[in-house]
């Protein structure tokens, strides 16, 4: 009961870290790449902030992969379907991202050879800039919609085995299919409001908290602990 208890205070603080990072990735540390003139004039000034941000993109699936393996073996006691595919979708958010990086990196060799060539056409780089864009774009958004669809699968499976309080489960699952529907409109090309994400964003901030705080449920820890040595 113990060690659920550690366990769930421990994917608490990783849940709370990948959230943090993320948000301060997406709208903080790379939000100067993308500002006016736009990204091909201003990546060969900032080289290296290319680089931070992908690699922080990496470490955060990464560590939402690392919150997948610690919950596996408590989840699967109830819900082992699951619990595999929780690790499954994360493991394929891990590779979605790292294919995401690749194309985000892809976008600075392009604004360094815009810088390095003055002389070229430039309606070939704007050509060149919305293929480049457009790839990065696109495997973003799958991305984040498999990310979605992961944390959906970890609060169905934290309500059915209703190790956090199951408010806070009830509420993931209606959060989570908004922001899948955001996403869906994206790769519609239709316009998305932001806004969209802030349900899910602030359900994963209260169970990160939650389980900072409290660890898994005792009472449910014990209980289980009890019909598996009654079994």
């Amino acid at each position: 009961m113990n060690t659920e208890k550690q366990t769930g205070r421990l994917i608490g603080g990783l849940l709370l870290l990948a959230l943090l990072l993320g948000m301060w990735n997406n709208f903080g540390l790379s939000t100067p790449i993308f500002a006016e003139p736009g990204w091909l004039q201003n990546g060969a000034q900032m080289p290296a902030l290319f680089g931070a941000s992908a690699v922080l993109g990496v470490v955060t699936s990464l560590m939402m992969m690392a919150v997948a393996i610690l919950a596996w073996p408590i989840l699967r006691q109830t819900s082992p379907s699951l619990a595999l595919a929780y690790v499954l979708l994360s493991a394929v958010v891990v590779a979605t991202s790292a294919v995401e990086q690749a194309n985000f990196l892809a976008m600075r060799a392009l604004s360094l050879q815009y810088a390095k060539n003055p002389g070229l056409d430039p309606a070939l780089f704007e050509l060149m800039r919305g293929m480049v864009a457009a790839a990065r774009h696109g495997i973003h958004y799958i991305d984040k919609l498999i990310g979605g669809a992961s944390v959906f699968v970890l609060f169905l499976a934290m309500f059915r085995s209703n190790l956090v309080p199951r408010i806070i489960s009830a509420l993931g699952l209606v959060a989570a299919p908004i922001q899948m529907v955001g996403i869906c409109s994206a790769l519609f090309m239709q316009p998305m409001n932001l806004a969209v994400l802030a349900p899910l964003a602030l359900m994963l901030l209260v169970l990160s908290l939650t389980l900072l705080v409290r660890g898994f449920s005792a009472k449910e820890a014990a209980a289980r602990g009890s019909g598996l040595q009654a079994a």
